[in-house]
């Protein structure tokens, strides 16, 4: 089944993008305010977002992986948000597990 929200990830504690449901679990794509994340001690670069998806000023990036959590790691809030059409193509070619540069 097919699912598009926003929620608080409480296991790794940053609001996520919720796109597919798999049981109990739920894939999704998390949202960073800082530009860079490591992984095994290595700087890795997120992709930067066009426009928050709340409307606000301040910058938003989307780290490039998908994680798959368990439906009690959210939170019961659904936040209303949306993606800006330009930033579309970009949560499109990480759900599809491309390249995004």
């Amino acid at each position: 089944m097919s699912r598009s929200e926003f929620r608080y990830n409480k296991k790794r504690k940053h609001y996520a993008y919720l796109f597919k449901d798999l049981g109990e679990y739920r894939k999704n794509i998390l949202l960073s305010t800082k530009p860079f994340h490591l992984k095994h001690n290595k700087k890795k670069e997120n992709v930067k977002l066009y426009l928050h998806p709340s409307g606000s000023k301040k910058q938003i990036y989307i780290i490039p992986r998908i994680y798959i959590d368990h439906f009690n790691s959210f939170d019961v809030v659904i936040v209303g948000w949306v993606f800006d059409k330009n930033d579309k193509r970009k949560v499109k070619r990480i759900k599809k597990g491309k390249p995004t540069k």
